[in-house]
């Protein structure tokens, strides 16, 4: 097969081995086992138990099971750390060309997301059997694959290790009838392979193997009679981790040994084969740099083989760790030395020709005097500068931490279109209606199921074992000694019982019958015998000289009124969103829409197929008008924060960006009014006069500074940072308060 995803490439030192999950996915269990590389081959450590399920809501609980279960039997002597990357192995019908169809996929993003596994890519069950089977037996195999459950037959011909054609079929009572149907819908000239490997969930698989072994096959479907095998319980899933696993390993870029194939055995007899031309199969593989749960596969690089891997370097032990001491239930202030940026700052102004005239000649006589004098000037330079950096360059950015009163409270809340202000005694607000059509398609897979085909028909020949003519009208019911049922095709009259009270002769009269229900189990050998309508079988009775024939059954894809709803639902959700959007377009920045009063109406609702319809698609074309209500954002604010006035504490203030509003719609009523439940939940903050504060730590000691901070009411702690870093003594808040900042931050 083509690769259909890898994981990141595996370097060419192996430190350390890297375990995966192996998982199968069938109709009614599920499968899983843990694997690595070892050696350059695929080995699998252990495989947990086959877990049941029958609903999509049991699905992701069983596959916990079953993984929980494969790792608590790993053995003592394997150091395994728990995997979180998974192969997945699906049923034939979980897969449409070469793609996850849609409806499964979401199941698989579902167990992946839940249990916190990385797909690292997917194989077909049986395509990994046969994969398997011609690893273990040295050529592709030639057979046919029976995987059976309590409900359904997975029937599958194989030839030369490839699948050339396959079904399901509907369980019955007889297993050997159930497969002969499967194999009579293949359109291709019998024989059949004389090998049948039953596999799967079937709980005693023994006992249909059994069934099968009795069961007398048609001389004309096999040279000879079929050998029944049964694969062991845990080939499914070691197949799936061990053809998957190579692949992924390959894909990667490790050099893996490939295993030996055994030796073919030698045929009794040469097995039949179908006359179609048979084409190479494909290697199993992944989508490289995709998830499973992407839906578009992206073509495999070329395979990389490495070098074989140098030895791994000793390990360098590693030093005790000292854990850290637990942080302080306040930060002290921070400072720190930052680059300083001298440019722009405010220095004094120097008047160079004071120092010209300080530095004339005639001031200082002689070379010592001249540099004395620079010497000052330098000073005077360096001392102004210092003055000025430590007034001015100074900065502080202080974080108060406050935690905030929880405030709830519900109020019922009416919007009127006919209001044109608020009204704060009955808390309505004015409200206004705006409305938008918009229209989408979408197509979905069918779900639903239904089996056709034809029912059986032959000639009977009714006995008349009574003194009279007897008239049997058409659809007069006969019923077989096993219980199946016929109607007559016609009218007939059977002539009375003639003889003599020693010898008497019954009349008779043929007629022709048609099954009341399609399928094989009308086919009936000759010489059988049909109770007619309510009469007793000592006066009247049928036989039947020939077989019936002609009846068939099959399980096509059909609509259901399900698939119908669901279609319906996914697309007026995504019609009701694009409503949103185009609504909120054509609101003013003030107004706001009330996103719980949206309804819609169908204005065209047009399937592509009607209920019970054979298809395997189903689209729908839908047009909805949607309407909504809005109202003024500030004016609902404000009369809200009117209502809650009162319950605010002391030394706490209500800001609005701190509160959340939920809606719940109550009821419209005919005139367009609508009444909802608004549940208000808001964090009422602490007042705080930061202009004071930054007052009152100016030019003040950080050690100052810190117990004023700790002091201040509703504050539970605090961060501040003073940049640059002076000397210690020097060291303080800056002395202009336009240079303190000030955040408050929520605990």
């Amino acid at each position: 097969m083509e690769v259909k995803d890898i994981f990141a490439k595996i370097g060419q030192k192996e430190e350390k081995k890297e375990y995966f999950f192996a998982l199968t996915i069938s109709s009614e269990r599920v499968k899983s086992a843990i694997w690595t590389i070892e050696k350059g081959a695929t080995k699998v450590v252990s495989v947990g138990e086959s877990t049941s399920w029958s609903e999509e809501g049991d699905l992701l609980d069983a596959v916990d099971k079953t993984l929980s279960s494969a790792t608590e039997t790993i053995t003592p002597e394997e150091e395994v750390e728990e995997p979180n990357k998974v192969i997945y192995g699906l049923a034939e019908d979980w897969v449409k060309e070469e793609k996850i169809i849609s409806s499964k996929l979401e199941v698989l993003k579902k167990i992946s997301q839940k249990l916190d596994l990385k797909p690292v890519g997917f194989v077909v069950v049986t395509e990994a059997i046969i994969h398997q089977l011609k690893v273990n037996e040295g050529v592709p195999p030639t057979t046919i694959l029976l995987a059976l459950n309590k409900t359904k037959a997975y029937v599958a011909l194989v030839n030369l290790g490839k699948i050339i054609a396959s079904t399901t079929v509907e369980r019955s009572q007889d297993l050997g009838a159930d497969v002969t149907e499967g194999l009579s819908r293949f359109e291709i000239k019998k024989p059949f392979p004389a090998r049948i490997l039953l596999y799967n969930d079937e709980p005693d698989l023994e006992k249909a193997r059994e069934e099968l072994l009795a069961y007398s096959w048609p001389t004309s479907s096999f040279l000879h009679l079929p050998k029944i095998e049964i694969l062991p319980s845990d080939f499914d899933i070691r197949a799936v981790a061990l053809a998957g696993g190579r692949e992924v390993a390959k894909a990667a870029g490790v050099k893996v040994l490939e295993p030996r194939p055994a030796k073919p055995k030698k045929k009794k007899e040469e097995e039949a084969v179908s006359p179609k031309e048979v084409e190479e199969v494909p290697e199993f593989g992944f989508v490289k740099g995709k998830d499973i749960t992407e839906e578009m596969p992206i073509k495999p690089k070329p395979e990389i083989v490495e070098k074989p891997p140098a030895p791994p370097e000793p390990e360098v032990p590693k030093k005790e760790e000292i854990p850290a001491p637990p942080p302080p239930a306040k930060r002290l202030p921070v400072f720190k030395l930052p680059r300083i940026d001298w440019s722009g700052l405010p220095f004094p102004k120097i008047d160079f020709s004071k120092i010209a005239l300080f530095l004339s000649p005639a001031r200082f006589r002689g070379k010592t005097s001249l540099v004395i004098g620079l010497v000052l000037v330098l000073l005077f330079v360096l001392g102004g500068l210092a003055v000025a950096s430590y007034w001015y360059l100074p900065r502080a950015q202080i974080v108060l931490f406050v935690e905030p009163k929880e405030l709830e409270k519900e109020l019922r809340i009416k919007l009127d279109p006919q209001l044109s202000v608020p009204d704060q005694t009955t808390l309505t607000l004015p409200a206004a209606s705006v409305e938008t059509v918009v229209e989408g398609e979408k197509t979905t897979e069918t779900t639903g199921t239904k089996i056709v085909g034809d029912p059986a028909q032959g000639e009977v020949i009714i006995y008349n074992g009574t003194p009279k003519e007897k008239t049997f009208l058409a659809e007069t019911l006969i019923t077989s000694s096993a219980g199946i049922k016929f109607t007559l095709d016609d009218d007939v009259t059977i002539a009375s019982q003639g003889g003599t009270a020693a010898d008497p002769v019954p009349g008779k009269g043929a007629v022709g019958v048609t099954a009341s229900e399609i399928g094989t189990e009308g086919n009936l050998v000759s010489g059988t015998e049909f109770g007619i309508a309510n009469y007793a079988s000592s006066d009247f009775v049928a036989k039947n000289d020939s077989a019936f024939t002609g009846g068939t059954s099959r399980e096509v894809q059909i609509v259901s009124e399900e698939d119908q709803e669901n279609i319906f639902s996914a697309l007026t959700e995504e019609l009701q969103q694009k409503a949103i959007q185009e609504l909120g377009q054509k609101l003013s920045p003030e107004s706001k829409l009330l996103e719980e009063s949206l309804s819609d109406k169908v204005v065209k609702k047009d399937f592509s197929q009607d209920v019970d319809a054979e298809a395997n698609e189903l689209s729908l074309a839908l047009e909805l008008k949607f309407s909504a209500l809005t109202y003024d954002e500030e004016e609902f604010r404000n009369l809200i924060e009117n209502q809650i006035q009162d319950t605010i504490p002391s030394g706490f203030e209500f800001k609005k960006e701190e509160s959340k509003i939920d809606f719940e719609l109550v009821e419209v009523e005919e005139d367009g009014r609508a009444t909802f439940t608004a549940a208000l939940r808001a964090n009422l903050l602490p007042k705080l006069d930061l202009e004071e504060i930054r007052a009152n730590i100016t030019g003040k000691y950080p050690e100052v500074g810190e117990l004023y901070l700790n002091s201040l009411p509703n504050v539970v702690g605090f961060e501040a940072e003073i940049k640059p870093h002076f000397p210690r003594r020097l060291q303080t808040f800056p002395r202009l308060t336009k240079n303190i900042q000030i955040e408050v931050r929520l605990k």
